[in-house]
C-alpha cells in the first residue's frame, strides 16, 4: 500500500462486525491504520459521515449493495466489496442452487449499479454464474481467519458436540438425533471473537451444516479449523484450500453424521490427527494477515481486473419480479 514515512496507510473495514470480524480482527494493526464501520442495511447517507472522514486509502465493503449510490461516489479512497453469500454455483457443469440462494442472489445483483472498484466472491464456483448475469467480478477472495484470535485454546472438553448458527428445518434434521444421544451444545447466534472460541475449544466434535439442502461453503469451517478443532461437516463445494478427509471429515447424509459423530467420540487420537491438519492448512492457506496483505498490494499493483457490470439476465430480470424459478435457468447458465 502506498504510503510515507510519516504517515500509515488506512484501511476501512464496513460490515456487521458480528458476522465479519473474524476475518480482520486486529490481525491487520501492523499492516496499516484499521477502522471498523458498521454497517446495516437501512442506514442513509448522513450515517456515513464518520466512514467519509476517516477519508481511507482502500474502503473494503461486505454486503456493499446495501451501501448507498452517494457514499460511494464521495469516497476518494479505492472501494472494494468482498461479496459473502451463498449464490448459486457450477459443481461439475450443473447448477447448484436452492430458492434461498437464489434470492441472495437477486438482491446482491444490484450491485451492478453501485461504483466499486473492485467486487470480489469469496466461492469461486459462482464466478461464471454471476459473468453469465453480466457480472463479471474482479476474482475470488477465500475468506481468511484473524488467527490471532481464531487460535488454539488448551481447556477442558465440557461438551461432546458444538454448532453456532440459526436453526433450520435441515439442520434440525442433522441435530435432532444427536441432540438426543450426545452432549450437544446449540448456539444460535450472540457470541464471537475470544468468548466463541472458548466454546470451540471445550467441544469434542464441531458440526457444519448447511442453512438449507445444498453444497455451499461456510467460512465458519477455516474459523473452527483455525481453532484446531476437530469438524464433521456436510459436503462444501469443491475448493483449493480445504480438503475433505484430511483437513475435516465430511458426509453426506444425517445418519452418516450421526455414525461419523459416534465413531469419533471413541478416537480422540484420530481427531486431534485430523484437527492438526486443518489447522496447519488455515495457517497457509487461509491467514489473514497474508490474504489481506496479498488482496491490497495486488489491487494497488492492477493485478485484479475491475469490476466491469453489463446488462443482466433477462431471465434472471424477470424472476426479481414474480419471484418464479424458471427451468430455463441450467440452459442458460451452462452455456458458455
Amino acid at each position: 500500500m502506498p504510503q510515507t514515512s510519516s504517515t500509515r496507510s488506512k484501511i476501512a473495514f464496513v460490515s456487521q462486525p458480528e458476522y465479519f470480524r473474524f476475518m480482520y480482527e486486529h490481525d491487520l494493526d501492523a499492516l496499516a491504520e484499521v477502522r471498523e464501520f458498521k454497517l446495516t442495511f437501512s442506514m442513509g447517507t448522513e450515517q456515513f459521515l464518520d466512514l467519509l472522514q476517516y477519508d481511507a486509502d482502500i474502503n473494503i465493503f461486505f454486503r456493499g449493495e446495501y451501501v448507498p449510490h452517494e457514499v460511494l461516489q464521495q469516497l476518494s479512497g479505492v472501494k472494494v466489496n468482498l461479496s459473502s453469500e451463498p449464490f448459486p454455483r457450477e459443481i461439475n457443469k450443473h447448477i447448484e442452487y436452492t430458492r434461498d440462494s437464489l434470492v441472495r442472489y437477486c438482491s446482491f445483483r444490484t450491485i451492478r449499479t453501485k461504483p466499486f472498484d473492485y467486487v470480489f466472491h469469496y466461492d469461486a464456483s459462482s464466478l461464471n454464474f454471476m459473468q453469465n448475469d453480466g457480472l463479471k467480478l474482479s476474482g475470488e477472495f477465500a475468506f481468511p481467519v484473524a488467527t490471532g484470535i481464531y487460535k488454539p485454546m488448551d481447556i477442558p472438553k465440557n461438551w461432546d458436540i458444538f454448532f453456532i448458527g440459526r436453526s433450520t428445518n435441515h439442520r434440525e434434521k442433522y441435530f435432532g438425533p444427536l441432540k438426543h444421544y450426545f452432549n450437544f451444545l446449540h448456539i444460535a447466534h450472540g457470541i464471537w471473537g475470544k468468548e466463541l472460541v472458548k466454546y470451540i475449544s471445550a467441544s469434542r466434535i464441531n458440526l457444519n451444516v448447511h442453512a438449507e439442502n445444498e453444497v455451499s461453503w461456510e467460512p465458519r469451517l477455516q474459523m473452527m479449523l483455525a481453532c484446531r478443532a476437530f469438524v464433521i461437516s456436510e459436503k462444501i463445494t469443491p475448493n483449493s484450500y480445504l480438503r475433505p478427509g484430511i483437513d475435516f471429515v465430511e458426509v453426506s447424509t444425517q445418519y452418516e453424521m450421526f455414525d461419523a459423530v459416534s465413531h469419533y467420540l471413541q478416537y480422540p487420537d484420530k481427531r486431534d490427527t485430523i484437527a492438526l491438519n486443518g489447522y496447519n492448512r488455515v495457517q497457509e492457506l487461509l491467514c489473514s494477515r497474508t490474504s489481506f496483505k496479498n488482496l491490497i498490494e495486488g489491487i494497488f499493483l492492477e493485478k485484479y481486473p475491475r469490476f466491469s457490470p453489463k446488462s443482466g439476465s433477462i431471465i434472471l430480470d424477470n424472476y426479481v419480479k414474480i419471484r418464479n424459478v424458471s427451468s430455463k435457468l441450467q440452459n442458460l447458465f451452462l452455456r458458455r
